[in-house]
């Protein structure tokens, strides 16, 4: 576990913390969440039968929820959100191997070649330098191992932020109103393309595949104004690459 004043250089931990308990019980309905960036990890993680797994910046748990239920033999997760992790404790139940640790920072209880694929969803955004966690999840991870991980799309975080130059990373916010209650400041980094490749070569890992998250068809039925929406809008971006 991450020191007290680790964990609070985290950008969005204070923001997580008021918005752990709104955002475990709606997300998965939401068209960005559940219609969108979850089944387009879910469809690139593919099978997970008999894996060892970490999943970094687990939330409450959705993910490592899904994975344990499709046959993974063990998956550990941490947050830097305490209350994010009751939760993913409480949706994933006796299995949960949950820490509190913030990816920012060098993983100690991490040991190396340890696990066989690395998923992060919608939480490396948040930090600014990507050397750290790259090189855990490189150290974690077994030879030929995967890491899979989704980010907002740079071309959505550009047209939504609008940063002061389309190059390098800058510190933005904006407040979350779509989950009810009082809106939320969250902050944020915008980084682009080369941002987001470069950072994957130089930690060693060789990069397999970007996919355009699109909309699945469910979401034409339960939202026919969003899913025109998003049809022709880039929200996010999973990026996969191997050891």
């Amino acid at each position: 576990m991450e020191s007290s004043k680790q964990v609070k250089q985290a950008i969005a931990l204070e923001a997580y913390e008021e918005l752990a308990e709104r955002y475990s019980q709606h997300a998965e309905q939401k068209a960005e969440n559940g219609y969108i960036e979850h089944p387009a990890m879910r469809k690139q993680i593919g099978a997970v039968e008999g894996l060892c797994i970490l999943e970094a910046g687990c939330g409450p748990g959705f993910l490592s929820k899904y994975l344990y239920d499709h046959g993974a033999e063990r998956v550990v997760s941490f947050d830097v959100s305490p209350k994010m992790i009751e939760f993913a404790q409480a949706r994933i139940g006796k299995k949960a191997e949950c820490h509190v640790a913030d990816m920012a920072q060098p993983l100690g209880f991490l040991k190396e070649n340890q696990f066989d694929l690395v998923v992060s969803s919608l939480a490396i955004d948040y930090v600014l330098d990507w050397s750290v966690p790259l090189n855990e999840f490189y150290r974690s991870l077994k030879k030929g191992g995967r890491l899979i991980f989704s980010i907002q799309h740079p071309l959505a975080s550009y047209n939504w932020y609008k940063p002061k130059s389309d190059f390098g990373v800058q510190l933005v916010e904006a407040y979350w109103r779509g989950f009810g209650g009082k809106p939320v400041r969250m902050p944020d980094y915008y980084r682009s393309f080369s941002e987001v490749i470069n950072p994957l070569l130089q930690a060693g890992f060789q990069l397999k595949e970007l996919v355009d998250a699109r909309p699945i068809p469910e979401l034409r039925e339960y939202q026919p104004e969003r899913y025109k929406r998003y049809e022709h809008m880039a929200t996010f971006m999973v990026i996969e690459a191997n050891k």
